[in-house]
């Protein structure tokens, strides 16, 4: 019988989970059990039997669901965190070497001010001290990223590096260049949402929840309402503030990691 693996180990180092691939299923199945047997005991004191069994598998497969997830999660955010420092990581390569520093200097440069890809460079350099080719450890770097702009800024670094030119440092400026461009086209677009975020969440926040009111209130004297007091309190309370808190969420999850703090 074939092996059940959720997520393949090269997935994890790239989400910075540093687990073999095996030891993540194990993990998640052990894990989503615990959470579907709990699911059904707290459902079989309200409810039959048959109720509680379907929610402790709807809870396991939702746990399943999640640790899958997970690892994509991470992945991409710890991708966008690189990227968000590219540019200026690069930039700052470029006049590096035009100067002539050593790779060497350049890269323990890198290593600090640049946020998650310094934290990445501090590897490769670790990488180098132990042996490794300069080539060796940037193309692990790349590796241990899912990022494309990583990949391609790393193959234009190891290219340099390897070959060499003149003007040494003009591709990777220009490099630099087209980032920063991307990230200003980015914020624009982001800019233009925002307006439409804006709006939903005064609507979600302010109108929709004052109408609400309004009509309980005016049409509790004309007509039967089918809604009780506590309904109404927990509507008022929780329901309408839990939608602002999704909305005050999705803006953050669309706001582009450069924009961020």
């Amino acid at each position: 019988m074939k092996e059940i693996i959720l997520v393949k180990e090269k997935e994890l180092k790239k989400a910075g989970i540093f687990l073999e691939e095996k030891d993540f299923t194990e993990k998640a199945f052990k894990y989503s059990l615990i959470l579907a047997s709990v699911s059904i005991i707290c459902f079989f004191a309200f409810t039959k039997l048959t109720t509680a069994v379907l929610s402790g598998i709807l809870v396991f497969a939702l746990g399943i669901f999640i640790a899958i997830r997970i690892p994509l999660i991470l992945k991409k955010k710890k991708a966008k965190k690189i990227e968000k420092y590219l540019p200026f990581a690069l930039m700052a390569m470029s006049v590096e070497l035009n100067i002539n520093l050593s790779f060497e200097k350049i890269l323990s440069n890198l290593s600090e001010d640049y946020g998650e890809f310094s934290f990445e460079i501090k590897k490769a350099l670790k990488e180098i001290k132990a042996g490794a080719t300069i080539q060796k450890a940037l193309f692990n770097l790349s590796e241990r990223t899912d990022s494309k702009i990583l990949k391609r800024s790393i193959s234009q670094i190891t290219s340099i590096y390897e070959h060499g030119s003149e003007q040494k440092g003009e591709p990777i400026k220009q490099l630099a260049k087209e980032l920063l461009s991307r990230q200003k086209t980015e914020s624009k677009e982001f800019t233009s949402k925002m307006i439409m975020y804006s709006v939903v969440f005064i609507v979600l926040s302010a109108i929709i929840p004052a109408m609400f009111q309004a009509f309980i209130s005016i049409g509790s004297t004309f007509m039967e309402m089918d809604f009780t007091s506590i309904q109404v309190l927990l509507i008022i309370t929780v329901f309408f503030p839990l939608l602002n808190l999704a909305v005050l969420f999705l803006i953050k999850s669309k706001t582009p990691e450069f924009l961020k703090g």
